[in-house]
Parts: C-alpha cells; sequence; structure tokens
C-alpha cells in the first residue's frame, strides 16, 4: 500500500469516527440540559415567577428535542419532563395567582 493510499485510509478512518462520535454528543447535551432543568423541582415553592417561567420555556424546547429520539428514550424522557413542566406551571399559576390577590 503506497503512502498516499495509507494516507487516505487514516484521513476517511478519522472522518468516520468524527462522524460516530456527532450523534453522543448531541444526546449528551439535550440530556444535560433535561438534568438541569429537572433538577430544580425541589427548589419548585422558593423558584420567583421569572424563574419558573423560563423553566416552562426550557421544558418546552426540551419537549422538541426528545420527540425526535428514539421511542423507548422518548417514552421515559417525555413522561419525566411532563412531570417536571406540570410542576413548574403549577407553582408559576400559583405565584401569579397569589401576586394578584395582593
Amino acid at each position: 500500500m503506497s503512502a498516499i493510499a495509507r494516507g487516505r485510509v487514516l484521513a476517511l478512518s478519522a472522518l468516520l469516527l468524527l462522524a460516530l462520535t456527532q450523534p453522543v454528543r448531541g444526546a449528551e447535551a439535550w440530556q444535560e440540559s433535561f438534568e438541569k432543568t429537572c433538577a430544580r423541582t425541589n427548589d419548585a415553592m422558593a423558584l420567583s415567577v421569572e424563574e419558573l417561567r423560563a423553566l416552562v420555556e426550557s421544558c418546552n424546547a426540551l419537549e422538541k428535542v426528545i420527540e425526535k429520539q428514539e421511542a423507548s428514550v422518548r417514552k421515559v424522557y417525555l413522561k419525566r419532563l411532563q412531570l417536571c413542566k406540570n410542576l413548574y406551571a403549577y407553582m408559576l399559576e400559583y405565584r401569579q395567582n397569589g401576586e394578584a390577590e395582593k
């Protein structure tokens, strides 16, 4: 095998490796965002209206990303996300009604 052929094989191998690792990084990004968003449920009662609104918006954005995942991943994460979103939305409504009554 000539040096040029070896160089091409090496370059193609590197490109293939890069292509195979891209979906993994993408999955980690949304999962990291998911964990960060849903990690705040324990503090939901102490969050401000603005923080709750931002978390609900984050849940909406994550929902679109998760809907594109493989079926079993989609089912599990959409259910968990819906539980987080429901809590944040409830607390947001509670806070907004509480502030309106003051």
